[in-house]
């Protein structure tokens, strides 16, 4: 079986693959509807997004793993935005099972229980969204 890191480089490139092939195919469709010159739904800097994504921590046991990464948004200097991936494995490889991003609302601060957002973890994941 793959490493935790293996797993996340081989993930970190084919997902560059994948954006590039929708973008690829979403060209009709925007030549259609959009001007040459209107970024808005262009993906536009989406693999530079992708591609500056990188394993900061991992924490695992023989089933379970958790990585912390960390990426730059091309358009803003000096912006890390930090995920938590929740890997399991799953036929003697890992799969992601959740996905969560650094608390945009209290900025990754725990503890904080009045964050609408994270309600305190300092994570905004799925399981953390409660409905309003």
């Amino acid at each position: 079986m793959k490493s935790v890191e293996e797993f996340m480089r081989h993930y970190f490139d084919e997902r560059v693959i994948e954006e590039k092939r929708q973008q690829v195919s979403r060209a009709p469709f925007r030549r259609k509807f959009y001007a040459d010159d209107c970024y808005f739904d262009s993906r536009i800097g989406n693999v530079e997004l992708i591609q500056s994504e990188k394993v900061l921590m991992v924490s695992s046991s023989e089933t379970k793993a958790e990585v912390i990464t960390a990426r730059e948004n091309p358009f803003i200097p000096n912006s890390l935005h930090q995920f938590r991936y929740h890997l399991q494995v799953n036929d003697d490889d890992w799969q992601i099972q959740e996905v969560g991003m650094w608390c945009p609302g209290c900025h990754g601060e725990k503890g904080k229980d009045n964050c609408i957002f994270c309600h305190g973890t300092g994570w905004r994941e799925r399981k953390t969204l409660k409905p309003s």
